[in-house]
């Protein structure tokens, strides 16, 4: 169920099925708060029949498990899924800091995105946490950040173009020098913040 490279996840299934194992991927989406609910996303992968056995083990704590085919899909697809997750969390933490910078009320600012087109369970979560400056760890700063690095590698080996998460690896790499290794992932916009602070002390 973790979030490994592919290759590793491979070299597992061929060991495991050596000594005459089952291997199933299971990796989710959803952090803590849906991970409590019983409310997270399980992309399973490897052979049929060893699938519909972990399916049903791992039933109570998802809402729903979908099958991706032979291994490594599994973990491919939760990279595919995580690209959207850290660009859409990392945009939001862009946007408050534009909006904060522009001396917005920050609460109508949330109140208005979770009103319109932009609203999604990530960003109600999110938003909150940003205003509050509440960082109290949901998906950590160190893990999205080893998450980008497995997206850019991936996306590298595979002559893939990923600018979105090129800037995202620097931004999760920027805040955990910060000081917020263990953070939420939210706290990525302290390291927009630095680069703000940077941006005014160049200015002439």
């Amino acid at each position: 169920m973790g979030t490994t490279e592919t290759s590793y996840s491979q070299g597992l299934e061929a060991d495991i099925r050596a000594a005459g194992g089952r291997y199933v991927e299971a990796p989710v989406s959803g952090s803590r708060v849906p991970a409590e609910n019983g409310e997270l996303v399980a992309m399973v992968a490897g052979d049929p029949e060893a699938v519909d056995v972990v399916r049903q083990v791992i039933a109570p704590m998802c809402r729903d498990t979908v099958v991706c085919g032979a291994v490594p899909n599994g973990l491919r697809m939760k990279l595919s899924v995580n690209v959207f997750l850290i660009a859409t969390v990392t945009g939001l933490a862009e946007s408050f800091q534009f909006a904060k910078r522009l001396g917005l009320d920050l609460d109508t600012f949330v109140e208005v995105l979770a009103g319109g087109q932009m609203s999604s369970p990530i960003m109600r979560v999110k938003g909150p946490k940003l205003v509050a400056e509440d960082y109290s760890v949901q998906a950590a700063i160190d893990d999205v950040w080893m998450n980008t690095r497995l997206i850019t590698e991936a996306a590298k080996a595979s002559g893939i173009p990923a600018p979105l998460m090129d800037v995202c690896e620097e931004l999760f790499s920027e805040t955990s020098a910060l000081g917020y290794a263990d953070a939420d992932m939210a706290a990525v916009v302290k390291a927009i913040e630095a680069r703000s602070v940077v941006g005014v002390v160049e200015q002439p």
